[in-house]
């Protein structure tokens, strides 16, 4: 056989390139704006398509577009931990599972929507003047459990997911602002990057003042630091939160 013929019939029988795709996944209060940020220029550094809600107009990233099917792609941040709904067949998918503390992200809530986030003339106004007649204590036994969508049902997928190590990454949001570094390291490996730990010391340096904690009390009292419930919950909401959030702390190695 000539060798043309032979080196194309090789190319036939080679099993298709499968797309690559990072998925990003986290909900509300736990970074999301940061975390658009940095898969932003991760991506742009890379040479992946970064699609994202964020973007204005929005991207649809439930159904990747023929004209980008044979592209890397990064769809971040993906706001729920549902691991069906964007599982994609015939790709080298890799997901990133980016946890917050639960209680800190009803403090979180509290505060940004309370106070902080601008409502001035939208349908929001209403609910943040009832948030502002509330305590953070009743604003978040309330949120917990009357919520339409409460947020330990948000976390229920994964509480008894097993994890498929090699294409599925979990890491947390009080790793990445206490010790960016190692929370970089894991994510940026799940792009396929040949030196992870050279391209990390990159973007360590680039975001070394990101979580900075000096003077780190924001407007009205919301801080980064994983802990704050602690700080801004009576001890009996504590544990009104511990026992509605027992089956995430436990799971995810939170303290309680």
């Amino acid at each position: 056989m000539p060798i043309a013929s032979k080196t194309q019939s090789l190319l036939e029988n080679q099993p298709p390139i499968r797309q690559r795709i990072v998925d990003v996944h986290s909900l509300h209060k736990s970074g999301t704006m940061f975390l658009f940020k940095f898969f932003q220029h991760l991506a742009k550094q890379q040479r992946v398509i970064l699609l994202s809600e964020n973007h204005d107009p929005p991207d649809d990233y439930l159904n990747l577009p023929n004209s980008i099917s044979s592209a890397a792609v990064c769809r971040c941040p993906i706001r729920t931990f549902d691991v069906d709904e964007f599982r994609l067949e015939n790709t080298q998918q890799h997901r990133i599972f980016h946890l917050r503390d639960p209680r800190d992200i009803l403090v979180s809530e509290y505060f940004s929507f309370g106070w902080i986030h601008t409502t001035q003339g939208t349908p929001l106004d209403q609910r943040r003047l009832e948030i502002q007649q509330m305590g953070v204590d009743e604003y978040v036994i309330t949120q917990s459990t009357q919520s339409t969508w409460p947020l330990d049902q948000k976390y229920t997928a994964l509480v008894e997911y097993d994890f498929d190590t090699a294409t599925e990454t979990v890491v947390k949001y009080e790793q990445m602002v206490t010790d960016f570094p190692r929370w970089c390291v894991q994510v940026v490996t799940a792009f396929g990057v040949r030196f992870p730990k050279m391209l990390t010391v990159q973007l360590a340096w680039r975001y070394r003042n990101e979580f900075k904690t000096s003077g780190e009390k924001m407007k009205h009292k919301r801080r980064i630091t994983p802990g704050d419930f602690r700080d801004k919950l009576k001890p009996e909401t504590i544990k009104i939160l511990n026992k509605r959030f027992e089956a995430v702390l436990d799971r995810f190695a939170y303290e309680v």
